[in-house]
């Protein structure tokens, strides 16, 4: 007994001096910024790919605005999803009629889920916690593209990969259960696009409040853009 609990106390702590070598790796690589999002399980063959903590790094007075994006960047991983489903359901109903919008609509999940939290939602992050006009710029013409692709969405055009209103209704003749998702997807992308609209009006108002321009955005990435190394750096800082 004495034996086994002396072998279960030396794994333990080897266990534990393997946890602080990696976290001090962490530490060194990433400094006191140790990636915590997303949220994934230890237990996982995946990490967290970037720090993400809105009460250390933002300022008090924009902490509201940024958390509103990033809620905003969650109800839009819902309506990818969502819309997913919907679609999944036509392919079961409808059958290969409806293949074009099932797998465009597996694309648009897979791919503009990560895309959005690193293009628009991340670039906000940044702009915000590094006071960058670049940065901010960027996130105007991203989140714009996203007001874009809401609004698409919403319209649902056949085969699009959006089961929008023009799918929704088209759908209702051959199934009123499906047609009826269809117009509660309708509904979630109306609402992301006005909620998008709101958002970038309201991080305009910030925008200007902070004193950043266009000669400013020009003045950083002109000093972003000197040597292909500093480039290269400031656009992974950015991420």
């Amino acid at each position: 007994m004495n034996l086994g609990s002396r072998e279960e106390d030396l794994e333990r702590r080897e266990q534990q001096l393997r946890e602080e070598q990696r976290r001090l790796e962490d530490a060194r690589v990433y400094g006191d910024r140790v990636p915590n999002f997303p949220p994934i399980p230890s237990f996982f063959p995946c990490a967290p790919c970037v720090y993400h903590n809105i009460d250390f790094d933002i300022p008090p007075e924009h902490q509201v605005s940024v958390r509103r994006v990033f809620y905003h960047w969650q109800f839009t991983v819902f309506c990818y999803l969502f819309n997913f489903v919907v679609c999944f359901g036509m392919i079961c109903s409808l059958g290969t009629s409806a293949g074009s919008a099932f797998g465009l609509s597996l694309l648009f999940a897979c791919l503009f889920i990560p895309l959005s939290f690193l293009t628009w939602y991340r670039m906000l992050y940044n702009a915000v916690r590094q006071d960058s006009s670049m940065r901010y710029m960027l996130f105007f013409f991203t989140y714009g593209f996203q007001v874009l692709v809401s609004g698409i969405g919403a319209l649902g055009v056949g085969g699009g990969g959006f089961a929008g209103w023009i799918t929704a209704f088209a759908t209702m003749e051959k199934n009123k259960v499906l047609g009826v998702l269809g117009i509660l997807n309708s509904l979630a992308w109306c609402a992301n696009c006005l909620i998008a609209v709101y958002l970038i009006m309201q991080i305009h108002k910030t925008y200007r409040s902070t004193g950043q321009s266009m000669e400013k955005a020009s003045g950083e990435f002109a000093a972003s853009a000197g040597s292909s190394r500093s480039f290269g750096q400031a656009v992974l800082r950015s991420l």
